[in-house]
């Protein structure tokens, strides 16, 4: 792909999220994670942090229905991420297709800004997940956690019901238990290994990590964690943490209705 095709597709990717509107109105309960990851020329990161926040306050002021967050990577690739929820497939076809009926008339506005926000990009990735409820603690309405602590696990394919299994019996009650506000687990649907699991934790500080895991006290020690970690690894074949902090200016949370 030469450079200026490959600009175009950076530029189509960004303003689908950025112009095509977020989202509609947000689902009490989403089945689909979308996240579109972008890494930002290092010269252009102010120019980026603006004008998402001008973007985030367009829409606040009319009046979106549908949230987004954005979010900057803590550790790994220099990248921030954007996150959106949908309760089907099909809501996709529609955000591409038009802006949300509040966010009409400032159309031009916005389209202006995500073509601002496109000029500060320098490569985009997008990852569609679907939500595990069986796994998962409900999704909290309200504002993000500070910080969110990302597990990704690729899992052996003969494997997914048994990793499935123990997740719901060890790892989840754990989680109820330790009193987390956050805990979301997800596969990868498209953008990624289908045999990828995504588990999200919130976190308030860095400070949360000191001493024991909350999950290890909630399982009773770590003579009993050890002993889930030691069923676990059969199961997969690599995991790894990223961490990101939430952006509050450049993200929006629709009123509850």
């Amino acid at each position: 792909m030469n450079i200026p095709t490959r600009r175009r597709w950076i530029r189509l990717g960004f303003l689908t999220c950025f112009s095509a509107g977020i989202a509609f109105a947000q689902p009490a309960q989403p089945t689909i994670r979308t996240v579109a990851f972008y890494t930002v020329k290092s010269d252009r990161i102010a120019d980026f942090l603006a004008a998402t926040k001008e973007y985030a306050e367009a829409v606040k002021k009319g009046g979106g229905e549908g949230s987004f967050t954005l979010w900057s990577s803590l550790s790994g690739p220099r990248e921030y991420a954007l996150v959106n929820y949908s309760s089907k497939w099909a809501d996709l076809d529609r955000r591409q297709r038009e802006r949300e009926p509040k966010l009409q008339s400032i159309d031009g506005q916005l389209t202006a800004l995500g073509s601002r926000i496109m000029n500060t990009v320098e490569s985009t990735r997008r990852v569609y997940y679907e939500l595990d409820a069986e796994l998962s603690l409900p999704l909290p309405a309200d504002e993000p956690q500070a910080m969110a602590r990302v597990l990704r696990t690729w899992v052996r394919p003969d494997q997914l019901g048994e990793y499935r299994a123990l997740i719901k019996a060890d790892v989840l009650p754990a989680m109820k238990k330790s009193g987390s506000k956050l805990f979301s687990v997800a596969r990868v649907r498209y953008g990624g290994s289908n045999y990828e699991m995504s588990s999200v934790t919130g976190l308030d500080k860095w400070g949360d990590l000191d001493g024991e895991a909350p999950m290890v006290r909630a399982m009773g020690g770590r003579a009993t964690y050890d002993k889930f970690v030691a069923r676990l690894r059969p199961m997969i074949t690599r995991s790894e943490y990223e961490m990101y902090r939430y952006l509050k200016d450049q993200s929006y949370i629709a009123p509850m209705k």
